[in-house]
């Protein structure tokens, strides 16, 4: 901008200088070719002058109306070069504070997991953090095998009269009674009926393995509905300034946008475990809503197959998932 601003000055400089050096010449040309007794005639006859000048300063005046038409424009582009980096400074600010935040929610999540400990008594755990999400895998398999089972199972707790008429005689029987005890309190901790089950028996792959989360979901909604509403809300704000700022863009900028945003999608995405991506997969079953978002930024990129309960699942959500064989 100083640039051309200097140029214009030198532009200027150059017609006055020009200017100056015609009147000089005029005056030295009268002054030593025309004789004396005809300067008034010759004089007349280049009365003309005046209305030269005179035209020479409207043009002046024309040429510096020109100079604060470009200034004031480059002013103008000045400023919207300005709050175009403003625009983005803020979108930066508000998108990692809200990766900061989701990152933070995980981390404070507490729960507590209870499960038969042996065929006659449960214990509770306590889980917090991310091992929640770890845990989580297990609890949704757990949750599907009592589904599976060929029979209902309802639980009830083990008495000293059931120990003394039903009680185990060996290993084996130990062992089996802890299998059928450990699926009957499943059914019981995560509210699982016999109308539930046998629903269950009537759905597809890819819906049994929904009404699976379903009701690990409904368990656990108090420690994960948050995790989830979040992780939507940061990726319909970049959805949303993604396509504001692809307003009034040729199609090469377009896809300069596109890759933009791309990357901030990649630190919501780097931020993600497995065991995160597991349950992300499988709520998608459950709740749709996240779907769009989840499909065009390719969150579930580093999700592999042998990750899910079933391979079969792979194909329920739209979404192209990788094997840990194409590693190899």
């Amino acid at each position: 901008m100083k640039d051309q601003k200097l140029h214009e000055n030198l532009k200027f400089i150059a017609i006055f200088l020009g200017v100056a050096l015609f009147w000089v010449l005029g005056w030295l040309f009268v002054d030593t070719v025309v004789p004396v007794e005809q300067r008034a005639n010759f004089g007349d006859k280049f009365g003309f002058i005046n209305s030269l000048f005179s035209g020479l300063a409207l043009a002046v005046i024309i040429y510096s109306i020109h100079l604060q038409q470009t200034e004031l424009s480059l002013q103008r582009k000045e400023l919207t070069d300005t709050r175009a980096e403003f625009r983005d400074q803020n979108f930066q600010t508000t998108f990692f504070n809200l990766l900061k935040t989701q990152q933070q929610i995980p981390n404070d999540i507490h729960v507590i997991i209870s499960d038969l400990k042996t065929y006659d008594s449960y214990e509770n755990r306590s889980v917090k953090g991310r091992e929640f999400f770890v845990n989580s895998k297990i609890e949704v398999k757990r949750i599907s095998k009592a589904l599976k089972h060929p029979t209902y199972l309802s639980y009830e707790d083990w008495t000293e009269y059931d120990e003394q008429y039903r009680g185990p005689s060996n290993d084996f029987e130990e062992q089996e009674l802890f299998k059928t005890r450990k699926i009957s309190y499943t059914n019981k901790y995560y509210g699982i009926t016999k109308v539930q089950w046998k629903y269950a028996q009537t759905l597809q792959p890819h819906e049994f393995a929904g009404y699976c989360f379903q009701l690990f979901f409904s368990r656990f909604q108090y420690a994960i509905g948050h995790y989830f509403r979040h992780l939507h809300h940061i990726l319909l704000f970049l959805e949303e300034c993604e396509k504001t700022k692809m307003e009034k863009q040729s199609e090469p900028q377009k896809k300069e946008v596109k890759k933009e945003f791309q990357r901030y999608a990649d630190f919501v995405q780097a931020q993600m475990a497995t065991p995160e991506l597991f349950l992300l997969f499988y709520n998608l079953l459950f709740f749709n809503k996240l779907k769009k978002e989840i499909v065009k930024y390719n969150i579930l990129e580093n999700l592999y197959v042998e990750d899910l309960l079933d391979p079969k699942h792979k194909e329920i959500v739209g979404i192209n998932l990788k094997s840990t064989q194409d590693l190899t």
